[in-house]
This record gives C-alpha cells, structure tokens and sequence, in this order.
C-alpha cells in the first residue's frame, strides 16, 4: 500500500484503542508508518467570511496530543471513510493525492467530523522529508459509519484475485500472478501479517482473525504505483486492455472496500 494509506489505517485503529483506554505506549513517533515523517499534526481549517480565505489552527502537535483532543471532547470512535473522485481511481493511486480520498471519520453522539491528510515533501529533510498534516474539512457532519459484510467482501475479493492471476499469467508476466496468488492465500493464512513490512499497523487484539485476513490480503495485492508497477502497463489487443482496465478497476474497488470493512468493524465496542 501507499505510506499515506498505511498511516490513516494506523492513527485509526490505535486511535480507537486510545479512545477505550486512555493511554498508548510506543505509538508516536515509534510506528513504523511514521519513519519518513518530520512532523504529523493536527488543524482546524477555519473561513474569514469577509474575504473568503482560510486559516489553519493547529489543534494538536502529533496524534497523540490529537487523541487525547478527541476524546475530551467526547469523541467515541475513528473510522475510515473511502471517496471515489474518478472512475478510474487506480491509475493514480501510487501517487500522493491521487487514487480517490481517504478519510478519517471521528464521531460522536450525534455527528461526525471528517479529517483528511496532506502530505509535504521537504527536499531539504533528507531522513525525515515528509511533513503530514490532517485538517479537519467536514464539522458536524451526519454519521457515516461505513459498515460492509465482511463475508461478502471476502468472497468478492476471492474471486477477483482469482481472475487477474489467471489475466495475469496468461498476458503479462508469472511474477504478477504470484502476488495475486499470494494475496489470496492470505485470506486462509493463519498468521496473515506475516511477511507484511508495517507489522506494527494495527492493534491486533482488537480485530478478528478474518478481519486481518482481509486487510493484508488487500494490502499485499495493492499493486498499483507509479513506473513499473501493475497499473503501468498497456496491452496491443483491444480486448486484452479492455479486460486489463476492468480487471484493475474491480480489483482496486475491492481493495478499498476490503480495508475499510476490515478496519471498521472491531473489537472496540
């Protein structure tokens, strides 16, 4: 997956363990979806209504300072909250901004907020050159709270990964078909992080094992980015780019489907 999708799935389920318990240990700066970060905080993005601009004001310095905000102000839960912006979102999704939005939901009794991240490369910070930012763009909003059948995702997914192996092993290359198998094993796999580079994403103890299963599968058939990736390639017969196109666009639909139904429904209740 992206970095930017790997940090928004981690403040959101350690966020949730923080609303329950009050505390965390070893989340911020220790996570490994934050080593490239110099800064992450937090902004409400207030108008002047005379002339129309905006102001940001820093309502916390990391997301820890930003858990502890929430939950006095009575916040209850984090959930994701996926946008589609394009059709064909998956072209550019290995780059930052692109591939649709991500939200983080924080709800209350009666409305939700809606935060969403913006991500700055600093060329000048050689180990630590992005500065993240989330701003709050959506207050007292009606509560979404995106739940998804979670067997039916499973089973969609299933067999999409089974098409684009088969797609893949015909017309492009067996290395691609292995990912995708590879993925799809994942939904069986005992121990689904295994082999995963973010180990520490998620808070493990409050999610199901076919939650788990889901999101890993997901994050390991995430393969779309820039050069050289699944989505940079292009195909000479008409209705081989046709398939290709479907196949990579039901493919990266379930994938967003497959994280947010896995990460919204936990153990926190």
């Amino acid at each position: 997956m992206t970095g930017t999708l790997d940090q928004i799935i981690a403040i959101t389920s350690f966020g949730n363990e923080y609303l329950k318990k009050g505390q965390l240990t070893d989340f911020y700066p220790q996570n490994s979806t934050f080593q490239y970060c110099d800064f992450v905080d937090f902004r409400e993005i207030n108008k002047n209504n005379i002339f129309n601009s905006k102001k940001e004001i820093i309502v916390s310095k990391n997301p820890i300072e930003w858990f502890d905000y929430l939950k006095s102000e009575n916040c209850l839960k984090l959930r994701l909250y996926y946008q589609t912006v394009k059709e064909d979102d998956y072209k550019m999704a290995g780059f930052v901004g692109g591939g649709g939005n991500w939200f983080i939901e924080t709800m209350y009794t009666n409305h939700s907020d809606l935060w969403i991240s913006r991500w700055n490369h600093d060329k000048n910070l050689a180990e630590k050159p992005w500065q993240v930012t989330y701003g709050k763009v959506i207050e007292k909003n009606s509560i979404i709270n995106q739940q998804l059948d979670i067997n039916e995702i499973r089973e969609k997914l299933k067999t999409c990964l089974e098409k684009i192996s088969e797609f893949a092993n015909q017309h492009a290359t067996e290395n691609w078909g292995q990912i995708f198998d590879k993925a799809q094993e994942t939904l069986d796999n005992k121990n689904p992080e295994s082999g995963f580079y973010h180990n520490d994403l998620i808070i493990l103890d409050n999610y199901d094992l076919q939650n788990r299963q889901l999101l890993m599968s997901a994050s390991k058939a995430f393969v779309f980015g820039g050069m050289g990736s699944w989505n940079d390639m292009w195909f000479d017969k008409k209705e081989v780019e046709e398939e290709y196109n479907r196949l990579s666009s039901e493919l990266y639909d379930l994938i967003m489907k497959s994280i947010t139904c896995a990460i919204n429904k936990d153990r926190t209740e």
